[in-house]
């Protein structure tokens, strides 16, 4: 597979129904990407550091996690392929990220510039349409993951997790697990335990 199905497959993923962007946008506009691969244990952005790219993972998985100034932990969530991974605030913004994301397994991805993607693309209405729909659905898991840490029980939430990701419960540490969900690692184990 080249960079060119690599493009066309992240056209498709980022426009979704919207019909109305092709590759030739792109091509036409020189956004053809960077195909990077990253390997299990490195790092795509690092928290404190700038970020000002934007990728499509068509291959693999990572988490999002930040680090307390004690050098705690916390994963704030995943991303997996397909799909798109960066820091909006970081590259929006033109600031540091206040998160690192983490490779977990083998990540393909292609990789582009922030400002010149969306300066680039920013007239074209089919883009407009689906960088709404892109941030609609953030918004919407931001809102839904608020509701569960205000609403569900730790056991809810862990369930939750389990049916929203399948790929990945079975290849994670429980630690990452319990960090996700907002309790540690001990009452993860007791709620596991209880369900079996």
């Amino acid at each position: 597979m080249n960079i060119q199905d690599q493009l066309q497959d992240f056209i498709a993923y980022f426009s979704g129904d919207n019909t109305r962007i092709d590759a030739d946008d792109f091509r036409k506009q020189g956004l053809n990407g960077e195909l990077k691969h990253y390997k299990s244990g490195q790092f795509i952005i690092n928290q404190g550091q700038l970020a000002p790219k934007i990728y499509f993972l068509m291959k693999g998985s990572a988490r999002y996690l930040s680090l307390s100034e004690d050098g705690k932990e916390f994963t704030q969530s995943f991303a997996s392929a397909p799909g798109i991974a960066g820091s909006t605030r970081a590259m929006t913004k033109k600031t540091k990220a206040l998160f690192s994301i983490e490779v977990l397994d083998d990540v393909l991805c292609l990789e582009f510039d922030w400002s010149y993607f969306f300066a680039t693309m920013k007239d074209k209405p089919g883009f407009m349409m689906a960088y709404n729909s892109l941030l609609e659905n953030l918004f919407i898991k931001k809102e839904e993951r608020e509701y569960a840490f205000v609403q569900q029980t730790a056991e809810q939430r862990y369930l939750n997790f389990l049916a929203e990701n399948r790929q990945l419960s079975d290849k994670l540490p429980l630690k990452m697990i319990a960090s996700h969900i907002g309790i540690t690692p001990i009452a993860l184990s007791r709620i596991r335990k209880k369900l079996k």
